[in-house]
């Protein structure tokens, strides 16, 4: 299961950071993206970026152990094989859970932000638990249009703030 939303920055593609972005988040910035959003802690180890991150998504509380797999200033794609969710808060699974963020220009004054977020399970029987659990993925959907917009808008201000003038702007 897959769900992508998009989302519209008033910024040239060419000033967003999007590993710069993750990698200085911190985890009371994390908190304010979502009501579900509980903890978040991240380090380097031997080279590689990890976060694990703690939220609550409809009527599951998900622990979250992410490695970051790809990166260049414009896409990120996260996954964790190991995530622990509790369905109903108290049948434990784990399952796998990949997160990806993309920027694409628009013009030269703006672009789009897409995150795809999803759910990978381990049976058949796992996912249909969980597709009722969580209406069909009403909650997952609900929960990346939450997280997706103060996302775009982080990412807006931090680098809206962080651009450099160009050539026009400097002579004015």
């Amino acid at each position: 299961m897959r769900m992508t939303k998009k989302f519209k920055l008033q910024i040239a593609a060419g000033n967003v950071n999007l590993y710069k972005w993750v990698t200085e988040m911190t985890p009371a910035e994390y908190e304010s993206f979502s009501k579900g959003h509980k903890a978040m802690g991240s380090y380097f180890e031997d080279g590689e970026f990890y976060m694990v991150n703690v939220e609550n998504m409809g009527n599951e509380m998900i622990v979250q152990h992410y490695q970051l797999k790809e990166h260049t200033e414009d896409h990120l794609r996260f996954y964790s094989d190991k995530t622990e969710a509790y369905i109903c808060r108290w049948i434990p699974a784990i399952v796998g859970v990949p997160w990806e963020m993309k920027v694409t220009p628009i013009d030269n004054h703006s672009c789009e932000l897409s995150c795809t977020i999803g759910a990978d399970f381990p049976s058949r029987l796992l996912a249909f638990a969980a597709w009722i659990n969580g209406f069909g993925g009403f909650f997952m959907r609900k929960h990346l249009a939450d997280e997706g917009e103060k996302f775009a808008k982080d990412i807006e201000n931090k680098f809206n703030n962080d651009r450099k003038p160009n050539s026009r702007e400097v002579l004015q």
